[in-house]
């Protein structure tokens, strides 16, 4: 499973955000997250993949540019 199908299943689900809503371009204001949510789906994805995402990666605005982030830190833990 890669990073955005991960991050759809986790908004639908644990968010009760609309799986049509859900798309790289959406940012996450706008899908209704605000730090704290963020924050704990961030914890979410790095149980998941046994990643950490450092504070300085954490300053993106899309699902895209999260979901390619987190793709990246993937790749490079199997590095």
């Amino acid at each position: 499973m890669n990073a955005f199908a991960y991050l759809q299943e986790v908004l639908t689900e644990k968010y009760d955000i609309k799986p049509e809503a859900i798309k790289p371009e959406a940012t996450l204001e706008a899908l209704g997250l605000d730090s704290l949510s963020v924050a704990e789906l961030l914890f979410d994805v790095g149980d998941k993949f046994g990643i950490d995402v450092p504070d300085d990666r954490t300053d993106f605005k899309t699902l895209g540019e999260a979901a390619a982030i987190v793709d990246e830190l993937i790749q490079a833990k199997r590095s």
